[in-house]
């Protein structure tokens, strides 16, 4: 019994003993296959640095939509090669000074951010041939092109459009309405740069092609420069609302500076009808992150933004993570959580592009980075991302909205190749317009006021002076002019052929007149010689 207990404990000993063995063996192995991958590979570890503001809302979509750029690529790359990320952030003021630090201290290989030519172009100036060279991948809101920009900034990349496109996009809402003057406004960035100053060139270049002109641009400055921006804003619009044109387009703010800018204008009463007020993308695409309230200030804007296809399943997937890391970063934001805006999708796709670049490369080299960024080729959250002149390629598409109640409603998508257009429609991957051209492609507009008839636009002699029409109270032919005073209404009535003839002359023109039809009861000379003394207008109904 002894002798049989004792072997079944040794062959139960050596059973343990073989399957350790075996398991030890396989865990040596698998060992070895991971040293072997080391062993075939160098090991990089990528950084990109990234500057942002951290306290406004495109800073704050701008890094999570990093962050998650770069955890997806982690986690869809090898161990051979692994993406870093370090932040620099900043309220206000120019950045090139951050781009340096990154540079030198955490010694990144390429660097995003808000800069603009000049201040990549400070940044490459500096003697430091360790980070010279560097990708700077820009995410400005609008590009600008130049062959010497090309040619002394090769390392510079705009994740952006052309500006002109913007500033065409204008110039076909009021070509399509037909308002001959605007009022341009728009805030100095905090890097002063020419991309600035370039803004009204461009928009009176495009005017001028819908036959229309700037009568009076004005230049803000950065809001933060300001100790009381409310009333510096209204000083400048009190000087504005003197002037003839009544459509303002506001070319380029900050959300901040556009909030502001409603606020005080809606308070002055500027926001009532015969107004016209039209903001571009970098507010229009911000819209959705407002509290609902605070667009009552906006009643009746229009402003365009960059179409983005939402309906795509990486868009969906990449809108729950989105949102839901949002809500968990920053849970005293608004309720709701809105869908990230083109700035997050961009600030997204401009790290995949690099970290793609990236992985295509065996050791650091400024240059060839610089190569394959410019030679992405791929469809992003944000749209077709390949590059040519150091900025995107494809032209952009907006989407036209008009801001009625607490929220927008889409009008219309224009792009430069079609115009307008009430619907698109994808077809073998090109975009087909559904509508007849330029012409009654804009759904109906809730306007300034709450008018649905087009704005003129114009008004003659600015605010409260009417034009004033003398009419002979005692004309000889009262089927022409009849003045009669109606006691129970205690009113004076004014008709005839002639006055009917005048009003429908004025609805004819391009732009609001405002007028008063004052009765004179003295004869033909005693009114004539009241034009000279300016009782009436020089125009009179006989």
């Amino acid at each position: 019994m002894r002798s049989a207990t004792a072997n079944t404990v040794f062959s139960l000993l050596v059973y343990f003993l073989l399957i350790h063995h075996v398991a030890f063996s396989l865990a040596y192995n698998k060992n070895d296959v991971n040293d072997s991958i080391y062993d075939d590979c160098n090991m990089i570890i990528w950084r990109i640095g990234a500057i942002i503001n951290p306290t406004t809302r495109v800073g704050k979509e701008q890094k999570i939509a990093m962050e998650m750029a770069v955890d997806d690529f982690n986690a869809q790359n090898s161990k051979c090669s692994q993406l870093g990320f370090n932040f620099a952030y900043y309220s206000h003021g120019p950045a090139a000074s951050l781009a340096t630090y990154l540079a030198n201290k955490k010694q990144v290989h390429a660097i995003l951010g808000p800069l603009t030519h000049q201040e990549a172009a400070v940044f490459s100036d500096f003697d430091d041939e360790a980070y010279k060279g560097i990708p700077i991948i820009s995410l400005s809101p609008a590009a600008t092109y130049s062959t010497i920009l090309l040619t002394e900034l090769p390392s510079l990349i705009q994740m952006s459009y052309d500006v002109k496109s913007q500033m065409q996009c204008f110039a076909a809402l009021i070509g399509h309405f037909k308002w001959r003057k605007v009022i341009a406004l728009y805030e100095i960035s905090n890097s002063f740069s020419n991309l600035d100053f370039g803004l009204i060139t461009h928009l009176s270049d495009s005017l001028k092609l819908v036959d229309s002109s700037i009568e009076y641009h004005l230049a803000f400055p950065p809001l933060f420069s300001v100790s009381n921006a409310k009333s510096f804003i209204q000083e400048e619009l009190e000087n504005l609302r003197i002037k003839n044109a009544k459509v303002f387009v506001v070319a380029q703010c900050s959300l901040h500076f556009g909030l502001v800018l409603f606020e005080v204008a809606t308070e002055m009463g500027m926001m009532g009808k015969d107004y016209v007020w039209i903001v571009s993308d970098n507010m229009a695409s911000l819209l959705d992150s407002v509290e609902p309230s605070v667009l009552l200030n906006m009643q009746g804007v229009i402003g365009f933004k960059a179409n983005v296809n939402e309906k795509t399943e990486s868009f969906r997937e990449f809108n729950v993570k989105f949102r839901r890391k949002y809500r968990s970063e920053y849970p005293e934001e608004e309720e709701g959580y809105p869908s990230p805006s083109a700035y997050a999708l961009k600030a997204y796709d401009a790290t995949w592009a690099t970290a793609k670049a990236m992985e295509k490369l065996s050791r650091s080299d400024s240059s060839e980075l610089v190569k394959n960024i410019l030679l992405s080729d791929f469809e992003g959250l944000s749209g077709k991302v390949s590059f040519k002149n150091g900025m995107l390629y494809q032209k952009p598409t907006f989407r036209i909205i008009n801001v009625i109640g607490k929220s927008y409603r889409e009008v219309s998508f224009w792009s430069p190749e079609f115009g307008f257009s009430e619907d698109l429609v994808e077809y073998n991957g090109m975009k087909l317009k559904i509508g007849n051209g330029l012409e009654g492609d804009l759904g109906s507009i809730l306007w300034p006021g709450g008018k649905q008839t087009v704005p003129k636009g114009w008004t003659i002699g600015g605010l409260e002076k009417p034009l004033r029409i003398g009419v002979p109270a005692r004309g000889a032919f009262n089927q022409f002019v009849k003045v009669k005073f109606n006691q129970e209404r205690n009113e004076t009535l004014i008709d005839g052929f002639s006055v009917h003839v005048f009003e429908a002359a004025v609805r004819q023109l391009p732009y609001y007149l405002p007028y008063v039809l004052v009765p004179f009861y003295g004869n033909y000379d005693e009114m004539v010689e009241g034009v000279s003394n300016k009782v009436c207008t020089c125009m009179t109904l006989t």
